[in-house]
């Protein structure tokens, strides 16, 4: 990925984080890397709020790769965010990572599994009832055993992180 973007106020390793981060949710969420960067500059700078005029000075990038990523990242009305948005859009507002945001964010969209698995479930019900091949059903039923699986395993994972997390701020 190029770097010639991201502006020139940065550490080289600061930038080569931000450009890191950015690739990452480009390859696997295709998030546009400029949002990308958002997010990996929101991750390390500091002060911990900025104004949204020193984040697309800092990373050179357009005023709305910013409000983009921050509309989605903090949904009105939707407790769970991962920005913290002081004024709106339509003047110069900061914005600050919230502190273990990611953990509520991940919980919240794999609470939703079990929903989309019971779906998916009622569906190979229904499609064998109708007579559907076996072999046609494949992708659903490795769909569905995927999605219980998560369902089961993912309340776990976030219980012994907490745990974890509890621990840590203990000491």
């Amino acid at each position: 990925m190029s770097t010639d973007s991201v502006a020139t106020t940065m550490a080289a390793d600061e930038r080569d984080f931000v450009e890191r981060i950015a690739e990452y949710y480009f390859q696997n969420d295709g998030l546009p890397v400029d949002q990308g960067r958002v997010v990996g500059w929101m991750l390390i700078c500091d002060p911990p709020e900025q104004p949204v005029s020193d984040i697309v000075r800092t990373l050179g990038v357009p005023r709305e790769a910013v409000d983009r990523i921050v509309d989605q990242l903090t949904p009105e009305g939707n407790p769970v965010k991962v920005f913290e948005r002081r004024g709106s859009f339509d003047e110069e507002y900061t914005l600050r990572l919230l502190e273990n945001s990611w953990a509520p964010k991940v919980r919240r969209v794999f609470a939703e599994f079990p929903d989309l698995g019971r779906i998916i479930n009622e569906g190979i019900v229904s499609l064998r009832a109708e007579g559907v091949p076996e072999e046609r059903l494949q992708r659903i039923v490795n769909m569905g055993r995927f999605l219980d699986f998560l369902s089961e395993e993912m309340p776990k994972i976030l219980e012994r992180y907490e745990e974890r997390r509890a621990n840590r701020s203990d000491s």
